[in-house]
């Protein structure tokens, strides 16, 4: 009996102390980034370290609360970096929650991959994308407006014209590749205000941000052969093969 108890006040003890830790790293957390969610605790591969989600960025602490780290971590027997592996999970976006209404869609070849793009018709490297965009073959890309007035006062005036014209996929290409503002009038109802709000809450702060078919996330115009290795390796990981379906973006 004496050994049961003693067992039991073991494990309570250890409980305790793994709960204090636990409240010694969010302590810290919260010291150091007011205001913002601790999305996630966990171990990590290193004795005496927890790894911290916090507002979609990944940070290492130590169990006592006392040291934090901004990574990034990495395995050098696996040859893998794990704060990366952890930040893509942490940001992926389901393909499935976008609410493919609030886009325009553009189908090159057959269109069996899929794309969604983040996008403001003044970025310049959006265009540069939608350059190296135009010899990618067999693909579906959904264009989300995304005008970021604080760099481009003008961009959303052109994107509400590109969404008010009577085609939409060819005003963007013509916007995008000559600079053409649609003439007709801009007064319709657009979605651009959603479109801010949905990249927002996913922490979507430039364009153009694309987001691939697995729900992973590509930052800036990425050369031709790294966007075709990132399609692929998509490709692979997504379980959709099918025609998508437009649900309401979380």
């Amino acid at each position: 009996m004496k050994r049961i108890w003693l067992t039991l006040m073991f494990a309570a003890s250890l409980a305790s102390a793994v709960h204090a830790d636990d409240a010694a790293v969010r302590a810290t957390l919260q010291k150091v980034f007011p205001g913002k969610p601790v999305q996630d605790i966990q171990k990590t591969p290193v004795s005496g370290v927890v790894e911290a989600a916090v507002a979609g960025q990944v940070f290492y602490v130590t169990e006592d609360g006392r040291f934090i780290l901004g990574g990034p971590l990495f395995d050098v027997a696996a040859d893998r970096n794990l704060t990366d592996a952890r930040l893509d999970k942490l940001n992926a976006i389901p393909f499935d929650s976008l609410n493919l209404d609030w886009s325009i869609t553009l189908v090159k070849g057959n269109g069996e991959r899929r794309i969604a793009i983040f996008e403001d018709p003044d970025c310049p490297y959006c265009k540069a994308l939608e350059e190296t965009l135009r010899s990618v073959d067999n693909l579906t890309i959904h264009v989300f407006l995304y005008p970021i007035d604080q760099l481009h006062p003008q961009a959303a005036a052109k994107s509400r014209a590109v969404w008010c014209a009577p085609d939409r996929a060819t005003a963007w290409e013509e916007i995008m590749h000559n600079g053409t503002v649609p003439a007709g009038p801009a007064d319709c109802a657009t979605p651009i205000a959603d479109i801010a709000a949905l990249a927002a809450r996913h922490r979507i702060n430039g364009t153009p941000t694309t987001i691939l078919s697995d729900g992973s996330r590509l930052v800036g115009a990425l050369p031709r052969a790294k966007l075709e290795q990132a399609l692929q390796k998509a490709a692979a990981r997504s379980p959709m093969n099918s025609q998508p379906k437009n649900k309401v973006g979380k």
